[in-house]
């Protein structure tokens, strides 16, 4: 396949229809083979959308994925789920040490795109610091990691294993997203951080 000097992709998740939201959050929740047969057909759909789109990079749209963070709760143990208490949704907090948990989540969505299209592939995956920006919690949190810094290298082993899978398993594209490094440009969250310079130097350097 010839590559193009700028080929088209979508950025973030695609929009999900009712019939995703209800496979992902039914209850009960349906049996394994019953959502992994419902969402195989839903992710073929939003695959011929992106082909019929013509787009030249295709994903599966996310759709397989509670929270695009909380991905992070498959691949490893030592997460709680609980209600944000601002807004009442779920959230996903970090309560013990991370060890490995379903080493390949991430990579089995490639594996699948590969089976139904011959466009190439990308796979997406939460930088590590954004990981701690949103799932460690002062008081949750610090029996397992006292600080937000000793978390966030605790998730970097944990999703290099899955980069490597990814890789193996034949992804073109491994986008790691931080969007919290774009919030730095604002003064009220800057004046939040110590050392904000140097906050955003270790988000990258995570990465």
């Amino acid at each position: 396949m010839t590559r193009k000097l700028f080929p088209t992709s979508v950025v973030g998740s695609m929009p999900r229809p009712a019939f995703v939201r209800d496979l992902i959050m039914a209850d009960p929740p349906l049996e394994a083979a019953e959502f992994k047969s419902k969402m195989d057909s839903a992710i073929r759909y939003v695959v011929a959308l992106q082909e019929q789109a013509g787009l030249d990079v295709i994903t599966d749209g996310e759709w397989r994925r509670k929270s695009y963070i909380g991905v992070i709760a498959e691949l490893a143990e030592g997460f709680e789920l609980g209600v944000n208490e601002s807004d009442g949704r779920p959230w996903t907090t970090v309560v013990g040490k991370l060890s490995p948990k379903k080493p390949g989540f991430i990579a089995e969505e490639v594996r699948f795109l590969k089976s139904i299209s011959d466009r190439l592939i990308k796979a997406t995956l939460p930088a590590p610091a954004l990981l701690g920006e949103r799932m460690w919690d002062s008081e949750m949190s610090k029996d397992a990691y006292p600080t937000r810094e000793e978390f966030v290298r605790d998730c970097v082993p944990i999703l290099r294993r899955e980069v490597e899978l990814l890789i193996e398993a034949g992804a073109n594209i491994i986008q790691i997203d931080d969007p919290h490094l774009c919030l730095f440009v604002d003064e009220e969250i800057r004046a939040k951080y110590e050392d904000p310079v140097g906050a955003m130097d270790f988000s990258v350097e995570m990465v």
